[in-house]
């Protein structure tokens, strides 16, 4: 380019960018008055929306905590408080305390009128809170004090100075902002930034734009993948968050937002210059240009805005200029000297893998991202393979990477997970990984119907509510409320006889009656034993169904009752009584802070039909909890297994009870970061859907060459079917061949070996040897 040509880029604040997303007409009248007044800084008119009068004290907030933050990397006190303590509430009160001494102006607060005091220490408390929520965090998964200070307060470059090359015909548009807190937050495994707000949640998408691009450009300028959240803190509590993937998916949006700002800020209608900017209502009480605004721009509703870049289905990205900025908090006094300590900022943290063993040929190591374990993995291998070992080594990863696990051991191969091997028996270099595992491994065997070792049982039943279903947009709680209820409605009707032709009424009619019983206003409110649905079928006028039998006839609704009844009290009744109830919630949770849950239900004491049911139960409480609960795709959150899937997940038309519920894990679950693990003998046995939803394809030995072709079929739909698939039929134990999403080229079709396991295996225990372990486990600990 040369100097004739040259544009200088215009610039703007991420503070500005706030205001265009509020009222692209402010933007224009302060670019107006900055160019007839000649300001060497620009106009920023302040817009505020909030309670009539009422202020938090937005800028001592902000000093304290940025004094605070300070102070808890460079002084011991926080370290001591994180080590002596041990409750939640004792650390609070200690980091509350050590505010209020040594960060906070208290000569400039008492100043100030008792309303604001009181606000301002509401936030305060609300703010140090959510940051003690993260420290116990930390601590229970392990962390030492210095690990978890360094990673909250460790001065990171707060300041953004990037420019874009997003104006009309390109023009650079200069950008420059600064962060409010950047950290690594380990609830959800990412770099995280934060934006305070001492204001009403009125507008959070006008708020997330902001976010969004503060992440966005400090993605530009070092390279961190940034979750990114509005916290506001004041009149109450609101926490508006992004994901690093939803901030890049809405990239065009803010670039779009930056070209029409160029736009609005040169709009003269007499020269034909620039965008008509329009006006938000919204705002005008606030606005301090709301008098002259219709006059000289005319109504609010009139307007343009530019679209080029979300419009463009393959517009190519940006020109990106990274300009350095000036110093800012990652030059930080020691409080000892005069002179200031350069601090670099941290590395971006290391990404989660899971680590399954090395090429046979190269010794390269096998792993891919945690995050694909939301997209759901198949194990297949003949008899005397190693499956269930490599299984095993997933299951270990999991742990490893802090993940609780669900696993359904039908015959007795999991169990063994309650004992580890000696250090001593590992190679050296999987000796720091068998370390992480061991740390934080808190295995738990339950066996349902029996007291051998923890007793697990459906009754009462957990059903879904309207209030679980919060987090979700309005206009989809009644359709995922309504698709829960009748998830269980299924799974009741399903243990029932077989052979009838009304079995859709049937569901139907089961699903009004647990929708009238959980209905807060019945005293029948969840939870709710097998017994109490039963009556309620049997007799719905008691529940206040006066006319059913347009739907179901009575002698259908009151058989199905009694069918219902006998479940409680007949051949399953084990299954609904006595032990531990089967709690999603509980089997996350530790029962020792900084552990993580390794959840094995032994089922090998069952009879077949138990089996199904319970697992069905089982597949539908995960799949109720999951939905009441949310989550992210990219960071899963709970890790279901089923070994010998083909007696539950049959291929063809045969559908056993648990089939439906289980397959739904399948086609729900990664949405919810909840990842399912498969393991069977032969490719053919399993639902042909199950294996579509899984992602991650792992090959050992086969058997057939029928087998060899299903799996020719699974990896040819983009191309011929892969040369080494021919050579899995008889190929050596303990070797597999691997796909996962974004696989590395040089990896694809490479046999590897799996890495030793970390945990005891040998041959399935019988229901009196888990008995005799679990005892053994529990005296020695």
């Amino acid at each position: 380019m040369t100097h004739d040509s040259f544009t200088p880029p215009i610039h703007f604040t991420v503070s500005q960018i706030r205001l265009a997303a509020a009222c692209p007409r402010i933007i224009h009248f302060d670019a107006v008055r900055s160019r007839t007044s000649r300001r060497r800084t620009p106009q920023v008119t302040q817009l505020w929306q909030g309670p009539a009068g009422a202020t938090a004290g937005g800028a001592l907030f902000h000093a304290a905590v940025e004094k605070f933050n300070r102070l808890a990397y460079q002084q011991p006190v926080l370290r001591t408080l994180i080590a002596e303590t041990h409750e939640r509430d004792e650390l609070f009160r200690g980091i509350m305390r050590w505010f209020n001494e040594a960060a906070l102006n208290r000569d400039a607060l008492y100043e100030k009128s008792a309303e604001l005091i009181v606000n301002f220490t509401n936030c305060v408390e609300t703010y140090l809170r959510e940051l003690t929520d993260i420290i116990h965090f930390g601590r229970q998964s392990g962390r030492e004090p210095e690990d978890i200070v360094t990673q909250l307060f460790a001065p990171l470059p707060k300041k953004v100075d990037v420019t874009l090359h997003v104006g009309p015909n390109r023009q650079p548009v200069h950008v420059t902002g600064a962060l409010d807190y950047v950290f690594f937050d380990w609830r959800s495994r990412s770099m995280r930034i934060l934006d305070y707000k001492l204001t009403p949640a009125e507008s959070p998408h006008k708020d997330q734009i902001q976010v969004a691009t503060y992440a966005l450009l400090y993605h530009h300028q070092h390279q961190y993948q940034c979750d990114a959240g509005v916290f506001y803190l004041f009149p109450e509590r609101n926490l508006v968050e992004l994901t690093w993937q939803d901030v890049y998916a809405q990239r065009h949006l803010v670039y779009d937002l930056l070209a029409s700002m160029v736009a609005w800020s040169q709009y003269d209608a007499a020269a034909g210059q620039g965008l008509h900017p329009p006006g938000d209502e919204t705002f005008c009480e606030s606005c301090s240009w709301r008098t002259d605004c219709v006059d000289r721009l005319g109504p609010k509703s009139q307007g343009e805005s530019y679209h080029g870049w979300s419009e463009s289905q393959n517009a190519p990205e940006p020109v990106v200029e990274v300009q350095t900025p000036k110093p800012d908090a990652a030059s930080v006094p020691t409080g000892d000297t005069e002179e200031d300590v350069s601090i670099p900022p941290l590395p971006p943290p290391p990404k989660a893998m899971i680590h399954l063993g090395q090429t046979v040929a190269g010794h390269d190591s096998i792993e891919f991202p945690v995050s694909v374990l939301s997209t759901h993995t198949a194990i297949v291998g003949a008899a005397g393979s190693g499956k269930t070992w490599l299984a095993k080594c997933f299951l270990e990863e999991a742990i490893r990477n802090q993940i609780p696990v669900l696993a359904i051991d039908p015959q007795g191969d999991l169990v063994q997970f309650l004992y580890q091997r000696d250090e001593s028996e590992l190679p050296e270099e999987e000796r720091t990984r068998y370390r992480e595992f061991r740390n934080l491994v808190e295995p738990r065997i339950y066996t349902p119907g029996t007291s051998h070792a923890t007793r697990l049982s459906l009754s009462p039943m957990r059903l879904p509510r309207m209030s679980d279903l919060e987090g979700l947009p309005e206009a989809r709680r009644e359709e995922e409320f309504t698709a829960l209820i009748n998830a269980v409605a299924m799974h009741l009707v399903g243990l029932t006889a077989r052979g009838r032709s009304s079995v859709e009424q049937q569901q139907t009619f089961v699903a009004m009656i647990l929708k009238r019983l959980v209905d807060s206003s019945l005293p029948s409110a969840n939870p709710l034993s097998l017994t109490d649905i039963a009556a309620a079928v049997h007799a719905p006028e008691g529940i206040g169904f006066d006319d059913v039998d347009m739907l179901i006839k009575k002698s259908d609704r009151e058989n199905l009752g009694r069918q219902l009844y006998a479940l409680a009290h007949g051949p399953l009744a084990r299954l609904f009584s006595g032990g531990e109830t089967l709690d999603i919630d509980s089997l996350r949770k530790p029962t020792t802070n900084g552990k993580v849950p390794l959840n094995v239900l032994y089922l090998n004491a069952l009879t077949e039909e138990e089996k199904h049911a319970f697992l069905a139960a089982v597949a539908t409480e995960v799949y109720r909890w999951m939905s009441c609960t949310g989550g992210d795709p990219e960071h899963p959150q709970f890790l279901f297994f089923l070994d010998e899937a083909r007696d539950f997940l049959p291929a063809g038309s045969k559908s056993p009870p648990a089939k439906g519920p289980v397959s739904r894990l399948f086609t729900q679950g990664r949405k919810f970061g909840v990842g399912c693990v498969v393991c069977t003998q032969s490719p053919r046995s399993v639902d042909y859907n199950v294996f579509g939803n899984c992602s991650t394809k792992i090959i050992g030995r086969l058997e057939t060459s029928q087998d060899s072709e299903r799996v020719g079929e699974w990896f040819s739909t983009a191309g011929p079917k892969p040369d080494w698939v021919a050579d899995r039929a008889g190929a050596d134990q303990g070797t597999f061949v691997a796909r996962w999403p974004d696989q590395p080229d040089e990896l694809d079709g490479a046999v590897f070996k799996s890495r030793i396991l970390y945990s005891r295996h040998e041959g399935a225990w019988s229901i009196d040897r888990v008995e005799e372990e679990v005892a053994r486990s529990e005296s020695t600990t």
